[in-house]
């Protein structure tokens, strides 16, 4: 099972090619797409400042919808991303909350993130990422 990082999803919800054939191989795969609640938060609050956020919304629906799972913050998240976020402070090195915030639910969930943000992420140690422009 995947987490699909909020930049694969706006790259889908754009219509580029590249991002519809990897997800579209994921599925192949049977590999259950996922994100997470943030990242749902990411995708609207760009539909907000869109200049037809109807039409943005829509779009975001839709593909949330089609997602097998929507992963939630809960109490186990909140104790990784404690520890994450003191760990990434400690070492001089945030990444920022959002990303924290992703990166604790899919550790939690045991979750493999697919991203193009490879650069943040890679700073925590416990979480299983890959580029998806690279897969």
């Amino acid at each position: 099972m995947v987490v699909l990082d909020t930049d694969v999803l706006i790259f889908y919800l754009r219509g580029k090619n590249e991002s519809y054939l990897k997800i579209k191989n994921l599925k192949k795969k049977e590999e259950s797409l996922n994100t997470t609640i943030f990242n749902v938060a990411e995708l609207f609050k760009g539909c907000y400042s869109m200049k037809n956020v109807a039409k943005g919304l829509i779009k975001v629906k839709s593909v949330v919808e089609a997602l097998d799972d929507i992963y939630l913050f809960d109490n186990n998240s909140a104790d990784e991303y404690a520890k994450i976020s003191s760990d990434l402070k400690n070492r001089g090195q945030p990444i920022g909350v959002m990303d924290e915030l992703i990166a604790s639910i899919c550790i939690t969930h045991q979750e493999t993130l697919y991203s193009g943000n490879i650069k943040h992420f890679e700073r925590i140690e416990d979480l299983n990422i890959k580029d998806w422009n690279k897969t």
